[in-house]
């Protein structure tokens, strides 16, 4: 050993220096890249593990090379072996660099910590602030917490008002109970349902803005995405770029999903956003399923787990401002525009809402990200506006997904997935999301032969019915067509065994057309709402009621301005529905004055409107 050092030492300095700082040089880089193999679980670990192996034994031939290339002063295989050293190296950074890159774009999807924004708002500019409300829950950031601070950070002497809801805390404001309120920075797009005109209607005195951790993360149930699983896509429609500046949302479009890896396999179930269900994290008080988005990511979930008894297992949260940047990732979407209803009706808002800015045309085409967005929100156009939107949404997804097969670049790769990280949320783990390569390799492996054919997709729709509760409109879906569409759900996520179908008959004077699930009508009761008996004969009271058995509890009244057994009062407002009545005290007149003449009508609950519905879809 010491005759091998000696001899070292007798070597050219030059030389030796050279094959010194490449050494290290080389060693550095293959650590770099085994750490970027090592970041990459669950992708080809055996191909992983193989070239790290190879690495290691290709430096032990270098060092030890030029040892003897030093010793026997062979200064030409130095220089090379150093140059296709240096080569490697250089691949071996670039290819850490890429993959760390790449992980990190993954990683990042995960919001971990966002922007909470709370905004003080009243009615009038100039009015001063003497009361002002918020919301009671402790636990909610931007209607408790924010709130606290602020006013103690500005030294505010306000006499607060709590309130349990978002919706009499509003109502309050514009029956001059309070003179400001604390309510998230999206208000505005969460309330506009409840309350069409609080944009023009309310100003913004200040905000207050603070980044902690995402209290809406809900966890995931770590179910291997190479096995069957569900995800529930989430639109977010946010004022902001991006997904880290608030968890409040309105939940604009709700589509379930359930993915069978093995079969390649989709089930897309799209919830109309006005579906009247109870709501899982306010008593089950029922109500439209998007107002349960305002409430978090937590009760939206449970509430459509509630619906359709099955469980979820992942969420993506995309905000729609965020589809623009996906689709121009990608180069444009083929779509085959559907043909709209009214001639004036395809124009719409862009992502800056910018009113009429971005036009459609009918027919197949290439949509960039504003129109792939103007084709996902626009309604108008249609005569069955919000299930033509969810069906459009579902066009812009499928054709998202086809055309992601196309990416072969790895620039165009890094947009894509920048465009994802920053306007996507999931509790999807990285490691999980990493393991969408293999499900992506089966798919590249099966369509290798026909580029048409990716994932097959069932489209499902949801059938039911118009019904204004308490003057706001709400969508009575079927039980049968849930179920429907529940069991193809279930049959593909390997839970229920498909039923065998023996016979198919056909016409070939009749053009095919695949079937969607749950697209049926039924022969069902339908719910109703109670009529306005105020001004009505009690007798046709009691002839509506001979079908339905509601406890009628009668009060006299006596007066000289009214007609005998004229109803004066009802204890229950109209447009409530009957499901929800045990009891209905009705005030009756006992005057003297003739009876009005009775006629027995049925009251109009939108039969016209169903009746129209129906025969479109059809």
């Amino acid at each position: 050993m010491k005759n091998l050092k000696k001899k070292l030492l007798k070597t050219n300095k030059y030389f030796r220096f050279y094959f010194y700082t490449i050494s290290l040089i080389f060693l550095l880089s293959i650590i770099l890249i085994s750490q970027g193999l090592l970041l990459l679980s669950g992708i080809e670990s055996f191909i992983r593990y193989v070239l790290i192996f190879t690495f290691i034994i290709i430096l032990t031939f270098y060092i030890i090379g030029n040892f003897v290339f030093l010793i026997l002063k062979k200064h030409i295989w130095i220089i090379i072996t150093g140059i296709t050293a240096i080569i490697f190296s250089v691949i071996n950074c670039l290819s850490f660099y890429y993959i760390n890159k790449t992980y990190s774009f993954i990683d990042d999807i995960n919001k971990d910590a966002i922007t909470y924004t709370t905004n003080l708002v009243t009615l009038s500019d100039n009015k001063k602030i003497n009361t002002i409300g918020m919301i009671s829950n402790e636990e909610d950031i931007e209607g408790y917490i924010l709130p606290k601070e602020y006013i103690e950070n500005n030294n505010k002497k306000y006499k607060i008002k709590f309130y349990e809801d978002y919706i009499s805390l509003i109502n309050d404001l514009y029956n001059g109970n309070i003179d400001g309120l604390f309510i998230t920075s999206n208000y505005v797009i969460v309330y506009n349902n409840e309350f069409n005109t609080i944009q023009d209607d309310t100003k913004i005195i200040d905000s207050y803005s603070k980044k902690m951790k995402n209290h809406d993360l809900v966890e995931g149930t770590n179910k291997p995405v190479t096995e069957p699983f569900t995800a529930l896509l989430i639109g977010v429609d946010s004022k902001y770029d991006g997904l880290d500046q608030n968890a409040a949302f309105n939940g604009d479009a709700l589509m379930l999903v359930s993915f069978n890896p093995k079969t390649l396999s989709a089930v897309i179930f799209s919830i109309p956003r006005d579906t009247y269900v109870p709501i899982a994290c306010n008593n089950n008080i029922e109500n439209k399923i998007n107002s349960a988005a305002g409430y978090g990511t937590k009760c939206i979930i449970e509430t459509i787990e509630n619906l359709t008894k099955i469980d979820i297992d992942y969420y993506v949260k995309m905000n729609f401002k965020g589809v623009v940047d996906l689709v121009d990732a990608l180069g444009g979407i083929y779509v085959d525009v559907p043909k709209p209803d009214f001639k004036s009706g395809y124009c719409v808002e862009n992502s800056d809402r910018i009113p009429n800015s971005v036009c459609l045309t009918e027919g197949p085409q290439v949509l960039n990200g504003e129109e792939a967005l103007a084709l996902s929100r626009i309604r108008d156009a249609f005569i069955i506006s919000d299930f033509k939107r969810v069906q459009n949404q579902q066009l812009v997804l499928q054709a998202m997904v086809t055309k992601a097969k196309s990416i072969r670049n790895i620039n165009d790769f890094h947009k894509l997935l920048n465009a994802v990280s920053k306007n996507l949320d999931t509790n999807i783990q990285t490691k999980e999301m990493l393991n969408f390569y293999n499900v992506g390799k089966s798919l590249l492996f099966k369509n290798n032969f026909n580029e048409n054919e990716f994932i097959s997709i069932q489209k499902t729709f949801l059938t039911g019915y118009d019904l204004r509760i308490n003057n706001i409109y709400t969508y009575q879906y079927y039980e049968e067509s849930l179920n429907e569409i529940t069991k193809a759900m279930r049959i593909n996520l390997d839970l229920e065994k498909p039923e065998i179908i023996k016979t198919f008959t056909f016409s070939v004077n009749e053009l095919y057309e695949e079937e969607i699930i749950g697209k049926k009508y039924y022969t069902v009761k339908r719910k109703e709402t109670l009529p306005n008996f105020v001004g009505q004969n009690y007798n046709y009271l009691n002839e509506w009621n001979s079908t339905r058995n509601l406890n009628i509890i009668i009060k006299k009244e006596q007066s000289n301005i009214c007609i005998k057994n004229e109803i004066l009062k009802q204890s229950i407002k109209p447009s409530t529905l009957i499901s929800n009545i045990d009891s209905l005290i009705v005030t009756v007149c006992e005057n003297i004055i003739e009876e009005k003449p009775i006629i027995i009508t049925q009251p109009k609950i939108e039969e016209e409107t169903n009746n129209f519905i129906e025969d479109m879809l059809e």
